[in-house]
């Protein structure tokens, strides 16, 4: 090989490797990512679908555990991996995960993403009623699996059985996507146009000329928060618009709270962007940041799909990310009709997030 070559291509790992940070974001994050993925969306064997049985007069628990025993017994015949059945079903079995709930419980947890579809004992007889988004592919799954295995484990029951399109607001899975792109969205406006913005003028040494001028230092990174805050208000609005328009999607709460949740998500990542970018003047690093934080939130807080497809132990520090906090507020507004008295909390813990990053951002600031 060409010595010289050789030589350069020997400078350039050395370069790669000299940054502890960039061998974790090319190495290990990919790792950890994958890991997550596969908790939430299995290898093989995981849930496919989580679906509740509504308790009625007509329909008590006691039919429908007899039921879920019938389906799991068709499950095995058709070689369709484990069906759960117990009021808090477990999430170690694979198939369909059943939750015994009201109709009224079974469209709340559809809105909150619980469940995927919901079944039903149609009066006067023991034909079901299915009743999903079919544009929902878990649901559609879920649907398939269970009548596959009565078919199997229960041939003289089931039959005329119905599936009913919902089209509630809030029971479509475009409703559920959309608050989650919104909360997504500020996120990742306020880390790349903030906190990227930041690393970009030090690695180009204006920020020395910024902190010499007489202005308070707080206040130059206080204007990128409110050029940003008016950026993603315009996103917002250009975004719902068009869900409104096209996919009939609409606030069903308070506006004033969602104003409200809006500027407070905004004031957690401002303040995060700002504590991230505090000493780095590497451009990799500085990517590397943004996307081991942007990354994971985005995967975990049930952007996509339900944080509730996480083991039962990892549910409770998923909702604790500030991601997590902003959609399922968001989501409660547009499909749940929630106001000040639903998303106050999760207002003032974001609030109070983005001021504890931001002071500790000043703390550590490298202003050369």
């Amino acid at each position: 090989m060409n010595r010289p070559f050789a030589n350069l291509v020997a400078l350039q790992f050395k370069e790669f490797f000299r940054e502890p940070e960039i061998i974790f974001w090319a190495f290990v994050l990919p790792i950890v990512l994958s890991w997550l993925l596969g908790i939430a969306i299995g290898t093989g064997g995981g849930t496919t679908a989580t679906a509740a049985v509504i308790e009625s007069a007509e329909a008590p628990r006691e039919y429908w555990l007899s039921w879920m025993e019938r389906v799991k017994i068709g499950i095995e015949e058709t070689g369709i991996r484990g069906a759960s059945s117990s009021k808090s079903a477990s999430r170690e079995a694979s198939g369909v995960e059943f939750l015994v709930l009201s109709r009224d419980e079974a469209l709340l947890a559809l809105k909150k993403g619980r469940i995927a579809l919901f079944i039903e004992k149609i009066p006067g007889g023991d034909a079901l009623r299915y009743s999903f988004d079919p544009r929902n592919g878990e649901a559609r799954m879920g649907h398939l699996v269970i009548d596959r295995a009565l078919d199997a484990g229960a041939r003289a029951h089931g039959e005329g059985n119905e599936v009913a399109s919902l089209e509630i607001q809030g029971t479509r899975y475009i409703d559920f996507l959309v608050p989650g792109l919104l909360a997504m969205d500020i996120m990742s406006s306020a880390l790349w146009g903030i906190g990227w913005a930041l690393i970009e003028i030090r690695i180009k040494k204006l920020l020395r000329r910024m902190a010499a001028t007489p202005m308070h230092k707080s206040m130059y990174l206080c204007s990128h928060f409110v050029t940003r805050l008016i950026v993603n208000a315009l996103e917002f609005l250009a975004l719902y618009l068009f869900v409104y328009f096209y996919f009939g999607v609409k606030i069903q709460g308070s506006v004033p709270a969602l104003i409200a949740i809006f500027i407070a998500g905004n004031m957690a990542f401002a303040g995060l962007s700002v504590l991230m970018s505090s000493r780095t003047a590497n451009p990799r690093v500085g990517n590397g940041l943004i996307n081991a934080i942007t990354f994971p939130m985005m995967l975990l807080s049930g952007i996509f799909f339900s944080y509730h497809h996480f083991p039962g132990w990892a549910i409770p520090l998923v909702r604790k990310l500030p991601l997590t906090m902003l959609a399922d507020s968001m989501r409660s507004i547009f499909n749940e009709g929630a106001g000040f008295a639903q998303v106050g909390l999760p207002a003032l813990i974001l609030a109070a997030m983005g001021m504890v990053f931001f002071y500790v951002g000043m703390k550590i600031y490298k202003w050369n």
